[in-house]
């Protein structure tokens, strides 16, 4: 019993970190949430910390409502779904030990073009594309929100995590929905969830004054820094894997 005391109070902790990051910046779960978990206790990766986080990405809908970007989110919802797609059934075909090479060097590649000043008019096809390769990514890799995040860099915060805030929401349903048909979710991942979830509304209101801060003209910054720690942990884990 004490054991398991510990192993939630570590739980938490670890989810309160990840949720503050993800609440101030927009993005940062996948990163910091999911490999630290699977060290503590499989049992809680994927399905329950999804369901977990569906109480932090509606408290960002929620609060950032206001600030969502209406008039692109339909067209990066529809390429989330078929980069999905694609992932899924890519996933037999793509040695692991290769796709986070491949996509954490595209993203530390965009990032120096951030850098540069490099820019391209934003349309229709740009905001499907990068909603396909954040979806395509988000299957094969598990970390697909740089490239979203990235996508929104220039514009203010508040509708950075607004925004993204939505699409997280929407995705993690559609995942949830696809772990149940396929057997990996039920009572006992919704159980471990819920135990989750104190931790990701602590981060939450914990995140609000960093947020603000951030606001002032860091968001980018950070932005850029947690992404290319992603792509960094994507080449690691890629690396260490055909290593094995």
């Amino acid at each position: 019993m004490e054991l398991l005391i510990v192993n939630l109070i570590i739980l938490s902790l670890i989810v309160c970190f990840g949720s503050v990051l993800q609440a101030s910046t927009g993005f940062g779960v996948g990163l910091i949430i999911v490999p630290l978990l699977a060290l503590v206790d499989l049992s809680y990766v994927p399905g329950p910390v999804i369901f977990g986080s569906l109480a932090l990405s509606s408290l960002m809908t929620i609060s950032g409502r206001h600030y969502i970007d209406s008039d692109n989110l339909p067209w990066i919802s529809i390429g989330l779904i078929i980069g999905s797609v694609i992932g899924a059934q890519a996933l037999s075909y793509i040695p692991h030990n290769l796709n986070g090479v491949l996509f954490g060097s595209l993203i530390i590649i965009a990032i120096v073009l951030s850098y540069l000043k490099f820019s391209m008019r934003l349309n229709i096809p740009i905001y499907i594309a990068a909603g396909v390769a954040s979806g395509f990514m988000g299957t094969t890799s598990a970390i697909g929100a740089p490239v979203l995040a990235l996508l929104y860099q220039y514009h203010e915060g508040k509708r950075l995590r607004a925004t993204l805030g939505f699409l997280y929401f929407l995705s993690s349903i559609m995942m949830i929905i696809l772990l149940h048909f396929h057997g990996h979710f039920g009572i006992t991942e919704i159980k471990h969830g819920l135990l989750l979830m104190p931790g990701f509304v602590l981060g939450f209101f914990i995140a609000q004054p960093i947020a603000k801060y951030l606001d002032k003209g860091y968001t980018r910054p950070a932005v850029l820094a947690i992404a290319f720690a992603s792509a960094f942990y994507l080449m690691v884990k890629s690396m260490a894997q055909y290593a094995g």
